[in-house]
């Protein structure tokens, strides 16, 4: 174990897997996942994705409980943003959506003059080597 592991919710002695699953699938309804690109102008993506399904909730209210702790929310979508909104990008997401939520629907949405796809693993790593040497 890695000495950041211990600080994982997964970590604790009365963890409990299925309990964990089954409380967070009644705190948060999500039925969608929508992956994009962070480009500041497709931001409005998640708001887009909502009123084309209709019957999305985005972005959603914070439901507290008695003491005012964040305990739930009414949102039925979950945005993950990556560099050029690819799917591959966003697998552990895209997997642990599954997992606590039940993920129904994966949405991947892509735009016109994309930066982020306009370069090559190459060119990537050149300029990384460039800024960091060593």
């Amino acid at each position: 174990m890695s000495k950041f592991d211990r600080y994982a919710f997964s970590a604790s002695p009365s963890f409990d897997e299925a309990e964990t699953r089954e409380a967070f699938s009644h705190a948060v309804p999500l039925t969608t996942l929508v992956i994009y690109c962070y480009d500041p102008r497709e931001a409005e993506i998640p708001q887009a994705v909502a009123k084309l399904f209709g019957d999305e909730v985005f972005p959603g209210q914070i439901i507290l409980d008695d003491s005012g702790n964040r305990v739930a929310s009414s949102t039925t979508m979950f945005p993950v943003i990556v560099a050029g909104g690819c799917a591959i990008d966003a697998l552990r997401s895209i997997t642990v959506a599954q997992h606590l939520f039940g993920i129904e629907n994966v949405v991947v949405v892509h735009h016109s003059h994309c930066g982020a796809t306009s370069f090559t693993v190459d060119g990537i790593m050149d300029a990384y080597k460039k800024r960091a040497p060593h």
